[in-house]
């Protein structure tokens, strides 16, 4: 398999687009929001692609009524749009009726850069994963997102799926769906059979895990696990377990520190555990710098990483 640079989106609107030309009850919905991989809906499946303009709100509604008379709904817009302008239509009308529609919320964290705190989705985590009966879904990597996309045609019920905006390589081409369904894998296995340290992070920012634990020693190399959390809610049960073998949890998210995969981790393993959160601070950033140095003066910088994978092996 060649390892191609590609986007998160493409790969996951192609695969709703190969499904919903065999299935007529798939309908995808976009908020003026466009990806290359649409031109295949618009050109080929027009009555089942609908472009709705810049109306997010209006959008989540409209998806629950096409669910209700028993289709699949599909809705695309930029992550801070479809996230916290639309939380209440998600919470009264997809998740509250229990429905068949899926929200991909595309451009999470500082995706955006340089567009600014309006632009950047540094709290979506938070809010979303406080509303019942949906599940939360973060990509990694490009295949991540075409085997999520496989993944949501398996269930029915209200979905996020968190994508990033830029386009990249796969961290792993030993990627199954039965280990989306199962919510995470494992990107590097410590050595030792209990202790050591667990990294848990989710979307891009794993990242900058692999590369700090790489660009360490052996003597502590040796001792950290990587775990790439794709599904956050519901928590996978089988990861409890595996969190339970570990002396710490070091958790990385790009996302604001309240309510972030931190907290998430925390409320799920065992408390006599010593845990560490590294993730944006409580503000907004207004700097333009690009993405890369506003993770590195926000908090999320390599170097930090690789201080605290120290002081936790210790």
């Amino acid at each position: 398999m060649v390892n191609k640079i590609l986007f998160q989106r493409d790969e996951f609107i192609e695969e709703i687009y190969k499904l919903a030309k065999k299935n007529k009850k798939i309908f995808f919905l976009s908020a003026d929001f466009g990806a290359p991989a649409l031109d295949n809906f618009r050109f080929n499946l027009k009555s089942q692609f609908l472009h709705l303009g810049i109306c997010e709100q209006n959008m989540v509604d409209f998806a629950a009524g096409l669910s209700l008379e028993g289709n699949k709904t599909y809705i695309y817009a930029m992550a801070p749009f479809l996230s916290l302008r639309c939380i209440e239509q998600h919470k009264t009308a997809s998740c509250l009726m229990n429905l068949d529609v899926c929200s991909i919320i595309t451009g999470i964290g500082l995706s955006y850069a340089n567009s600014g705190p309006t632009h950047y989705s540094t709290e979506d985590f938070a809010c979303l994963r406080t509303l019942p009966n949906c599940e939360i879904y973060t990509a990694s990597d490009p295949l991540v997102a075409k085997l999520i996309a496989k993944q949501t045609t398996l269930n029915n019920g209200p979905k996020f799926i968190r994508l990033d905006r830029s386009p990249g390589l796969n961290l792993s081409t030993k990627l199954n769906l039965s280990q989306i369904k199962y919510g995470y894998r494992i990107l590097k296995k410590s050595k030792l059979k209990t202790g050591g340290v667990c990294i848990v992070s989710h979307g891009t920012i794993i990242s900058r895990a692999i590369e700090a634990v790489n660009d360490l020693s052996k003597k502590y190399e040796s001792k950290i696990t990587i775990i790439d959390l794709i599904r956050s809610k519901p928590f996978p049960e089988k990861l409890k377990k595996e969190l339970s073998k570990y002396k710490s949890i070091l958790t990385l998210d790009e996302q604001t520190l309240s309510g972030s995969l931190g907290s998430l981790i925390y409320e799920n393993i065992y408390k006599n555990q010593q845990i560490k959160n590294l993730s944006l601070p409580d503000k907004f950033i207004y700097e333009n710098i690009g993405r890369s140095k506003l993770l590195d003066i926000n908090g999320l910088s390599i170097k930090k990483i690789k201080k605290a994978i120290i002081e936790l092996t210790k």
